[in-house]
């Protein structure tokens, strides 16, 4: 998970440095494997005015630009791109800057014969796009020639580059590793704001049909008319960018975004092409089933996928639109002239969609965080956050919601936590000095930093904890609240101890006599064979391996002569 420190600095309030984020993010936990500081991809680069653009005298391909960059005279820079006119704003390397991306450091220098005092900027050569066409042109109003043109290009922003492990599904999220930072460093939590829905009027109806409950245990659907699409603005595109994800349309981009924000995966289907696909004229049917035999769906990276009976579906009418929890199909995507939309918001059992990943050999961002678990108690919430999102950068209208869930779903755990236990597992703690052990206001102190929730026993050394919704998943026994109570409080806090006394190792009378006896075969000449437990079939007599590594080894073998 790539992390923003930008868009981290929202959620959090931090004051540490990206390389002490880092540090403790992995003391906690949580390894660091890179840290990516895009602030030097274009550190000199500026914002610059074409103020003239003149064919260059003895190349056809070339053009001589006079550039304002804030200094007293325009600099004449000689640029090859073909977009390049007077008029446009660009990104300017200025003498003495270096491009790290195409390991270039900017100096006067003469192109055929014309001197050039810097270099007008493209997407790839600031590192920010694979290939560029031509040079990049900044459209903001207000734009001040000279000014760092960083914050412009989203490069004033620091990478983290975060593995969490498989239990911690939540820290797949921005949302997740502003909680745990919060916790880690006693700092408050400013949560996204996720406005209530309004359904205005009656709008087309919208049916679900959940034939596999257990598979599907929660299924939101929303419907949305008249929406613009369009490209996103550009905070949406670069925070997308910097996170690994591209950029392709505002509704497509804000689901990409709550993922990243939330953990939660969403997809957003082109209503009326649902329709067509299910061959109804107003009424739509949605359902979650298990593939049949012999169908097919060709999915959103072009290819035509057959679908085994693993494979969980999403359907309109009975017709196949999406892999459930993996990928959407082509045929319902969101395109530039999509008019009404039809969000999905799901949960999907781990296992599910394991499976069904394995069996289409398609691993995407969305089946990576529902294989591990999605966050189900906030379900509805980034939802909430998705369409009002949606409403304000796409328009559009909501016009009718329907809701599929197993109400015997719950959120909540309570366990029993025992401050004797705790310490019994953890041993004594460092302070300064002395030794001592976790006392009732440091242990009470770290599960509210963690989002719990504790209630004193009869006993004043228990409690009983009830575990916030977003740790449900992992947070499950007693000594999951000490593991957490150990990695909060910081697992170098801990004194490392060592047996009063040891003693050096001995063989036993029985290892000690066979050592003996292979010593005097092998005087003798004798030569010791170890070999393999499991033979190629080869007899009726013998027993099969139902899952054998290797068809040359897939039988138990039924005597020793045969391996020498």
């Amino acid at each position: 998970m790539r992390i923003s420190l930008n868009w981290l600095r929202e959620l959090v309030d931090i004051a540490l440095t990206p390389e002490e984020l880092a540090e403790m993010l992995t003391m906690a936990g949580f390894e660091v494997e890179d840290v990516e500081d895009r602030r030097t991809w274009a550190e000199g680069v500026v914002v610059g005015q074409v103020l003239e653009c003149e064919p260059h005298p003895n190349a056809d391909k070339l053009r001589v630009c006079q550039v304002d960059i804030g200094a007293k005279t325009p600099s004449g820079i000689v640029c090859g791109a073909p977009n390049v006119k007077a008029g446009l704003y660009v990104p300017v390397a200025t003498l003495g800057t270096y491009l790290p991306t195409i390991d270039l450091k900017i100096k006067p220098a003469k192109l055929r014969g014309v001197e050039s005092q810097g270099m007008i900027c493209s997407l790839a050569e600031l590192g920010l796009a694979k290939e560029s066409a031509g040079i990049h042109s900044f459209t903001d109003e207000g734009l001040q020639v000279g000014a760092d043109a960083r914050p412009l290009l989203g490069l004033d922003d620091v990478i983290l580059d975060v593995t969490s492990t498989a239990n911690r599904a939540d820290a797949l999220s921005m949302v997740g590793i502003a909680r745990e930072v919060s916790a880690l460093t006693g700092v408050p939590l400013r949560l996204p704001i996720a406005p209530e829905v309004t359904i205005a009027g009656k709008g087309n109806g919208l049916t679900l049909k959940i034939s596999e409950p257990q598979a599907c245990p929660t299924y939101i659907g929303t419907v949305i008319e008249d929406v613009t699409i369009a490209p996103s603005p550009r905070w949406l595109q670069q925070r997308l960018q910097a996170l690994g994800i591209r950029p392709i349309s505002n509704v497509v981009d804000i689901t990409n975004y709550i993922l990243l924000e939330w953990g939660q995966p969403l997809h957003a289907f082109d209503r009326d092409r649902l329709l067509t696909i299910s061959a109804a004229k107003s009424a739509l049917t949605l359902g979650v089933r298990f593939a049949d035999a012999g169908e097919s769906l060709k999915t959103l990276d072009g290819q035509e996928r057959a679908l085994s009976d693993s494979t969980l579906l999403i359907t309109a009418g009975s017709q196949p639109v999406a892999l459930a929890g993996i990928m959407g199909g082509e045929a319902t995507e969101v395109h530039t002239d999509t008019q009404n939309l039809m969000l999905e918001a799901a949960l999907f059992d781990a296992a599910v969609i394991r499976r069904s990943a394995r069996a289409q050999g398609l691993r995407t961002e969305a089946s990576a965080r529902y294989e591990r678990g999605v966050n189900q108690a906030e379900l509805d919430l980034a939802r909430r956050r998705a369409v009002a999102l949606i409403t304000e950068l796409a328009g559009g209208t909501i016009v009718a919601q329907e809701t599929a869930t197993n109400h015997q779903l719950s959120f909540t755990r309570s366990i029993e936590l025992r401050l004797d236990r705790v310490n019994q597992i953890l041993g004594p703690v460092n302070l300064g000095e002395e030794l001592g052990e976790l006392q009732a206001a440091d242990v009470e102190r770290t599960l509210h930093a963690l989002g719990c929730s504790i209630t004193p026993t009869a006993s004043e050394r228990v409690w009983t904890v009830t575990v916030p919704p977003y740790r449900y998943r992992d947070l499950e026994r007693e000594i999951d609240l000490i593991e957490e109570i150990a990695r909060v409080y910081g697992y170098n806090n801990f004194c490392d101890t060592l047996p009063d006394k040891t003693e050096p190792g001995f063989l036993t009378v029985e290892q000690a006599m066979l050592r003996k006896v292979r010593e005097a075969m092998r005087a003798v000449g004798l030569t010791e064979v170890m070999h393999y437990s499991l033979v190629k079939p080869q007899g009726e007599r013998q027993v099969a391996l139902s899952n054998p590594l290797f068809a040359e080894y897939s039988a138990l073998r039924t005597d020793l002569i045969t391996g020498l």
